[in-house]
């Protein structure tokens, strides 16, 4: 049974360099994520909310996301202000 984790996202105020930077890393995220871990979808602008987006991940196993993201959110910390997570089990 797989899992599913909706991330809201909320950018600190970043320098245009910094953003590149931050666009750059984004990038090479996504194509290091670990095997049983996919990114579904990226959703800029997630209006009537105080963020500036969400992801969309689906994971084979909870465990296995939540081991990856502790290390993933210590990587985005200086540019990303705030995260909120919503988790489901697909029926």
């Amino acid at each position: 049974m797989s899992a599913t984790f909706l991330v809201f996202y909320r950018f600190k105020t970043m320098t245009p360099e910094e953003s590149k930077k931050a666009n750059e890393q984004w990038r090479e995220m996504k194509r290091s994520l670990p095997q049983g871990i996919e990114l579904m979808g990226e959703y800029s602008h997630a209006w009537g909310t105080e963020y500036n987006g969400f992801l969309l991940f689906e994971s084979d196993t909870s465990d296995g996301f939540m081991d990856w993201w502790s290390s993933f959110k210590d990587s985005i910390r200086w540019y990303v202000d705030h995260t909120h997570t919503i988790t489901a089990r697909r029926k």
